[in-house]
Formats: C-alpha cells, structure tokens, sequence
C-alpha cells in the first residue's frame, strides 16, 4: 500500500501533491503503513480513504479495492448511514468510540455479506492541533461471532439432549432403586415438609434396603410417608436438626450421633447433602465399634486402679522394708564392735560390703516411698513461689556446694500453682543431680533460668536447669527419666537410678513435662514446662 500511495496522482485531489502534504498526515500514514494490525484513516473535510496492507484483506478480492484516495461516502455507502455519523461525532468532539462485535453489511467478492466488526474509531490531529481525520483501527470478528453462535447452538441441543437424558433417568427409577439396594450403607433421599415457610419434617422421596430394614420394612413401603411417621423421635435429634440445616444453606455435613429413640440404641457416623430440592442423606452404624470402646475405657479405668493398688502396695512395701534393713544396720554395727580390731581383713571387707549393700538398699527404699508419694497428688494446689523452694534445696545442699566449690545461679523464679513439696523435690533431684555428675577438677556452675511461653495456645513456664557436668550421649535423653536408670556404676556415682523418675512424675502431676538435652563433657540442660497460674 504505501507504493501505490507514492504512485497515485494526489494532485487531483484536494491533498494535492504529497510534498505538500501537512506533517501530521505523513507522520500518522507512516506509522498506518508499518502496522501489522488493520487499520484505516479518514482524512480533510472529504474523509479522503486510506488503509494498510493488513487492512486490505477485509475489502475482499474485487468490488471496493483500491479505495486509495476515494471519498467515504464513495467507498462505503452500504454503512455510510452507520458510520458517517459516527465520523462526524468524533471528529466533533474528539471523544473515541469503540464497538465490539458489531453487524457492518458491506459489498465485498461481488455480493452484499454480513460482516462482524470489532473496532476504533480515535481523532487524528493536523499539524495545527486541530482534529482532521479519524483512525480507524479495526479487526474482522465475524469468523469468531459464526463460531460463538455454533457453540450456542451447540450447547442449546446438548442441553436438549441432557433434559432427555434426565427424563429418561427418572423413568429408570427402578433400575436405580434396585442399584442402591446393593449398598450396605444405609441411604435416604428426602424431600422437605414446610408449613409456614419452616420446615417441620421430612418426607422419604428414595430409600435402600439397608435403611428401611431399621423400621422393618421395604423401600416401596416408606416412599411418600414422612419420616415422623416411622421414628417419631428423630425430630428431637441432630438426624432433623443438621438435614433441615443442610437443605436452608447448602453446605453439606457431616457428624456423630448416638440415637437413642424409637427404642433404638445405635452411634452413627451421618452425612447429608442437599441436591436440587432433596437432601441425600446416608450414614455409617458404628454401633459395635462403639461398645467396644466403651469397654476399652472401662478396662482403661479397671487398668487405673489396679496401677493405683500397686503404687499403694509399693509405698506399704516399701515402708515395712525400712525397719527390717534398720535392723541388719543394727546388728552389722553390733559385729563391728564385737570384731576384733586386729581379727581378719576377710571379715572386715565382708562386714564393709554388707554394711554398703544395706545403705543403698536403704537409699533405694527411701527413693522408692518417695516415688509413691509423688504418685500421690494431694487434694488441692497451692501458690508456690519457685524461687523460694530454690532457696530451700540450697540450704539443704549447702554442704555439698561448699564442698565442691559449686556456684548455683538462678533469678527470675515465677510462681506456679502446684504441690509445694513435690516441685521441691523436683529442683533438689535436678540441682543435686548438677553436682553429683560433675567434672574432675571442674567446680560445678549450675544455672537456673525461666521464661513465658505458648504451647499449643496456652501459657506455659519453661524452666531450664543448666551445669557444665559430664553430660550424657543424646540417645539417652528418654531412657534417663525410667525407673532404675543409671548410665554409669555404682562405683562411680552413687544413687539408685529413681530421681529423674521423680522429677518427671512431678512435671507430669502439674500437667507439664521435663526434658534433657546434652553433650558428653558439655554439660546437661534439663526443661522443666509448667503452666502458668
């Protein structure tokens, strides 16, 4: 197009020759001929014709091409009623004007075709800044609007077909009735009774035999009849409540009942959904799974006690214990004094074994009474100023810290409610743990630290105990909290393997936990979670 621009005899036109063309115009026709996208200028008081290579298709293979140079009105009389004004507004007010999709009838390959349109229609300034033309950017649609209107039609006779579909369907109510019975799952389809805009029960549009079997009956039978009619004791139940719900919002639900009218004892686990104007209702009886559970906790709680007779029986055990090694203390010492102090080193060493063999006996009794009182939570919790339960330990520890040089840091202590005694015991088992389990030639350093926290939505204390000890490898972090564990012999260090037990059975008695965390030679870090007051 823009060769047969350059070629065309403009002087018999009112744009005369091209060199005396204004600049606007030349500048607007070459950014026109280098687009790839259609477009056409109207231009002066003519409307002189204009148009791109990618235009030139729409003008079909002869009837309107070449329109170079032509007037309009000339070019396009068959839309000139449509878009002569259209021109003129524009080129008026300088607003644009835009239409998609739009029927513009126009002579093309030697007849009149109906031609669909999306385009622009914008002002184009002179180079005076007034407006002297109109661009017209435009795309050809109707290929696109013939196969819009294939897809309605299209979706017109599927959905057609779909009606006949769904007639037929309903027409196989039997086949389907027959299909549902094969089902364990007890199933209903109902419809809602409504009586002054509520609904007040249901009425049974489909069942299965698994469901009917429940009132002694067929499907066919219950079909039609409102279900108040058959178990009149639903409509005190969620098996109303939650369908009547389900078919006013839409949202389906799912939920556990134990339904005990109409003379039934049954848990199920229901679902309804609501479809069209019916509710699909269907449930799972887990009746049996239900009663053997009730009987699992009620082992559970025969289990409870009989554990509870057993710590009683341990602590009686262990305080009829304590006067039995009492007496073999007696009565070694007794020996000692009758031995000759010069007599054989045989039986001294022996006297020496059993009088160690009764002291850790001893010890191990006492740890043991202990663990059964801590098993035993007293009736009421008290406030407990941690700090000051602290400070206690340490009066009672004060001759093994001064001994091994220890320093035992702590601040910030908060107060709890708990069982004053036993979180007692629970920071002397950890502190003297501390200084038991030190390094040769290391001075114990113990740090007793506390801090707020969140688990899973509630406050907590986390209290940690830290020391520079030995420490332990981390596979032990669980085991060193079950009863008699001891990682190290007798020799080594003394004790009977129960106070960490101790301590957990405190945190466990306050609804909290303890854990351990450590390092071989890097010291041992004990947590301590207890609620907050």
């Amino acid at each position: 197009m823009g060769e047969r621009i350059r070629s065309y005899d403009w002087s018999r036109t009112p744009l005369g020759p091209v060199r005396q063309w204004p600049l606007s115009l030349r500048i607007t026709l070459s950014n026109l001929l280098h687009s790839a996208f259609p477009m056409f200028l109207f231009w002066g008081d003519e409307l002189l014709c204009f148009y791109n290579d990618a235009f030139r298709p729409s003008l079909g293979e002869n009837g309107k091409h070449p329109a170079l140079g032509l007037r309009g009105k000339e070019v396009w009389p068959e839309t000139w009623d449509f878009i002569g004004p259209l021109i003129r507004n524009v080129m008026a007010t300088g607003k644009p004007a835009w239409y998609e999709d739009q029927l513009l009838p126009i002579f093309r390959n030697g007849t009149l075709e109906n031609v669909y349109w999306t385009f622009s229609y914008s002002p184009a300034y002179g180079d005076s800044g007034a407006i002297c033309g109109v661009l017209v950017t435009c795309m050809e649609t109707t290929a696109h609007v013939n196969s819009r209107r294939e897809i309605e039609e299209t979706v017109a006779r599927r959905t057609a077909e779909l009606k006949a579909a769904h007639h037929s369907l309903l027409q196989a109510n039997s086949y389907l009735q027959n299909l549902i019975n094969l089902s364990c799952e007890p199933l209903q389809v109902l419809e809602p009774v409504i009586e002054n805009g509520i609904i007040t029960d249901f009425r049974y549009k489909l069942t299965n035999a698994a469901y009917s079997a429940y009132a002694n009956t067929t499907p066919e039978a219950l079909q039609g009849r409102r279900v108040s009619e058959v178990f009149p004791g639903y409509l005190q139940t969620s098996s109303f409540t939650n369908v009547a719900e389900t078919y006013r919002t839409g949202v389906p639900q799912s939920w556990e009942i134990h339904y005990d009218q109409d003379g039934l004892d049954l848990y199920n686990q229901m679902s309804a959904t609501r479809m069209d104007e019916q509710v699909v209702v269907y449930f799972t009886d887990f009746t049996r799974l239900k009663h053997l559970q009730l009987e699992l906790l009620d082992k559970i709680g025969e289990l409870e006690r009989s554990n509870q007779h057993l710590e009683e029986f341990a602590h009686a055990a262990s305080h009829d214990l304590k006067e039995p090694i009492r007496k073999i203390q007696l009565f070694t010492n007794i020996l000692k004094d009758q031995l000759d102090p010069d007599g054989k080193e045989a039986e001294w060493r022996t006297l020496d074994k059993m009088d160690k063999a009764t002291k850790r006996m001893s010890h191990l009794v006492d740890d043991l009474l202990l663990y059964s009182h801590v098993s035993q939570k007293p009736h009421e919790k008290e406030a407990v100023d941690l700090g000051e339960e602290i400070r206690a330990v340490l009066e009672d520890l004060e001759v093994e810290v001064e001994t091994k040089k220890a320093v035992v840091l702590y601040e910030g202590m908060p107060r709890v409610m708990g069982y004053r005694r036993q979180l007692q015991q629970l920071f002397q088992n950890l502190i003297s743990n501390a200084l038991k389990y030190c390094r040769a030639g290391v001075p114990p350093v113990v740090e007793l630290s506390a801090r707020k926290a969140e688990e899973k939505g509630v406050p907590v204390y986390h209290i940690q105990v830290r020391d520079n000890g030995i420490g332990f490898e981390p596979r032990y972090a669980e085991k060193i909290f079950q009863m008699f564990t001891r990682l190290h012999g007798k020799d080594e260090y003394a004790g009977t393997g129960v106070g960490l037990s101790i301590a957990k059975k405190v945190a466990e008695n306050h609804g909290g936990w303890i854990r351990a965390e450590s390092t071989p030679g890097q010291g041992a870090v004990f947590t301590v979670s207890l609620p907050v007051s």
